[in-house]
């Protein structure tokens, strides 16, 4: 069967004859590309499959990899996600955090590689949330805070929490915003870091979320702060929801 397959990475084309036909699959194409996140793209005709998964997993162990592309297959089969074996277990390691969060940063263009800002520093959001026994040192533990290098109202904090990376709207940086909404916003990502990766989460506001976030105080009337800030925005820029995040 390996030389019917078209070129690729010989180790995850190894990997892709043998549980391809599991789910009833004809290994066409198996590959690594680069990708901003880690994910996973295909193509077939009749049951002959091509499978690119993101470059982030080259060189993983074959376990690893053997696993995400079976959460990879069982989603195009059936459309629901499972990824919660060794694949999992391995993206939530330190090794591959460090290993990854250069090349994932590299391809994010809009970001800084730093949490100094020209007039704040991300660092002293940090502390002070600290100070506050709000945040706990695990919650940041091996992480990078960056700034977005232009002004962004209707993502104002993102968390990858697969490479332990959160980033934070540039219009924070300024003096003139009260450090208690630019804490919130770092507060509310790092949220997202204490509860750690969740592959291809669809719901990561859930109850467990909104538990945590509660313990900041006045989130409410923080919340309307933050929209009194977008609503001076142009049309594109006001649909932001509660927590920051584009409307979709």
């Amino acid at each position: 069967m390996g030389s019917y397959m078209a070129d690729g990475d010989p180790g995850l084309i190894a990997i892709a004859e043998r549980v391809f036909p599991r789910y009833g699959f004809t290994p066409l194409e198996a590959d690594y590309v680069a990708m901003k996140d880690l994910s996973f793209k295909w193509s077939f005709r009749k049951k002959e499959l091509r499978l690119f998964i993101s470059d982030y997993l080259k060189g993983a162990p074959d376990h690893v990899i053997e696993d995400f592309v079976c959460g990879a297959l069982h989603f195009i089969k059936t459309k629901e996600r499972c990824f919660d074996g060794a694949f999992a277990q391995y993206a939530r390691t330190d090794e591959f955090v460090l290993r990854t969060r250069p090349v994932y940063m590299s391809r994010m263009r809009s970001i800084t590689h730093d949490g100094q800002g020209n007039e704040r520093s991300l660092y002293d959001s940090v502390q002070r949330l600290m100070d506050a026994g709000l945040v706990f040192p695990s919650d940041i533990d091996n992480t990078v805070f960056v700034w977005t290098k232009r002004p962004t109202y209707t993502r104002l904090g993102y968390c990858a929490t697969i490479v332990r990376l959160i980033v934070i709207s540039c219009i924070f940086d300024d003096l003139n915003v009260d450090d208690r909404i630019v804490d919130y916003v770092v507060y509310h990502e790092i949220v997202h870091n204490r509860i750690g990766y969740r592959p291809f989460d669809r719901n990561p506001h859930d109850a467990q979320f909104k538990r945590y976030e509660k313990m900041y105080p006045d989130t409410d009337g923080i919340n309307e702060e933050l929209r009194q800030m977008t609503a001076s925005r142009p049309a594109e820029n006001r649909r932001v929801n509660r927590h920051g995040r584009k409307r979709r």
